[in-house]
């Protein structure tokens, strides 16, 4: 579609075509890659196209395309909006994803229902693969081990959809995932003053059950630990170990209304990347952000949590929406409770009753547009309007 309508001529357009397929330049992502990618501060696409003795896009053209593009690619991320509070709930993993290096990233069962129904309760919003990625995953899975076999490598048989958890520092600002991210951080980072409003960001995961993983739910926070320990975060180590003490309680209560097999520990809290698995920050020397990171460090949001939940746990709650609302009270109370600062407004605790809560900051109201680049650009990203 985007080369019959940059490139109207037929020759031209086969010319360019090939060349950008000789090139590595396959599909939609791909092409946006490209577009965004400056060495020398020259757009890569046009350098292709030039390499090969086609026309380049004038500036006009490559913006039309960027658009495009950009449209394309978010069709394959779903994005929903349950009501104002500024909470987003993600499930980077309900799809086979590609990881660099590595064997795909498998399916996490069950983890966009949750994350959805999470998002619902919190009156906040779901960032997701979409219903069609899941189907068109599924189905290039299939295929890839039909014809390899269990054995075989199955990247090469799956979308170019990368790894959300998984991305380089250099690439964060252009992944459309972390865009849509940044784009309801930037929603939602102000009162009506002008003051930090708290806002959550839950990364929702799946684990593999007890003993493989030592509990049911594995809280990590070494992203939140991260950003205290640099003093980018408006929290104290103290305020940060609270939450986690607050997190600890209220979900070993949530679950003590399950009856989870194989028995084990019910919940364990991680603060310090590296130490073990599933601590919601990859170490500084894989220069990996996981979705905690890029919540904390590139798009801003106060606090941050990844949930690996067990898959007996996910099960459960699948089947027991009061249980998945329990699960979302416990962690915005500890979210409330760790707002209770001079530094953030107040926010209400949610009741323990099963009716649902409103988490109303002392102040409602996003200031849409509003948003501050400066942590972004720290880090060298920026995001076009």
């Amino acid at each position: 579609d985007c080369m019959q309508q940059k490139w109207p001529n037929r020759d031209e357009r086969s010319s360019a075509y090939q060349r950008l397929v000789l090139s590595g330049v396959r599909s939609p992502q791909a092409l946006l890659t490209a577009l965004f990618d400056r060495p020398a501060g020259k757009c890569r696409l046009n350098q292709i196209l030039e390499d090969g003795g086609c026309k380049g896009l004038k500036a006009d053209a490559l913006a039309s395309l960027t658009e495009q593009l950009e449209v394309r690619a978010r069709q394959r991320i779903e994005v929903s909006m349950e009501g104002p509070q500024p909470v987003l709930v993600t499930a980077p993993h309900n799809i086979y994803l590609r990881r660099d290096g590595q064997p795909p990233h498998m399916m996490e069962e069950y983890t966009t229902l949750i994350a959805q129904r999470l998002a619902r309760q919190l009156r906040g919003a779901c960032l997701c693969w979409s219903r069609a990625e899941q189907k068109r995953s599924e189905l290039y899975w299939c295929l890839g081990r039909a014809q390899s076999g269990e054995a075989g490598d199955l990247s090469s048989f799956l979308s170019p959809n990368r790894d959300p958890n998984y991305l380089r520092i250099e690439e964060v600002a252009q992944n459309p995932w972390f865009r849509q991210m940044a784009r309801l951080a930037d929603q939602w980072r102000y009162t009506k003053e002008g003051s930090i409003r708290p806002t959550l960001h839950i990364d929702v995961h799946g684990c593999r059950d007890p003993p493989a993983t030592p509990s049911h739910i594995t809280v990590g926070l070494a992203a939140m630990h991260q950003e205290v320990v640099a003093k980018r975060s408006p929290l104290s180590q103290s305020r940060l170990e609270n939450f986690a003490q607050t997190l600890q309680v209220e979900l070993t209560s949530v679950l003590g209304n399950l009856d989870l097999r194989p028995r084990a520990q019910s919940v364990r809290v991680l603060l310090q990347a590296g130490v073990e698995r599933l601590s919601g920050a990859w170490p500084a020397e894989e220069q990996r952000l996981t979705q905690s990171q890029q919540a904390m460090a590139f798009a801003g949001f106060t606090h941050s949590c990844q949930l690996e939940l067990s898959k007996a746990l996910r099960k459960a709650l699948s089947r027991d929406d009061a249980g998945t609302a329990r699960l979302g009270r416990a962690v915005t109370k500890a979210w409330a409770l760790c707002c209770r600062s001079e530094s953030l407004p107040l926010l209400r605790s949610p009741g323990n009753s099963g009716e649902e809560k409103d988490l109303e900051a002392s102040v409602l109201g996003p200031r849409p547009g509003s948003g501050t680049r400066k942590r972004r650009e720290r880090h060298g990203l920026r995001r076009s309007a």
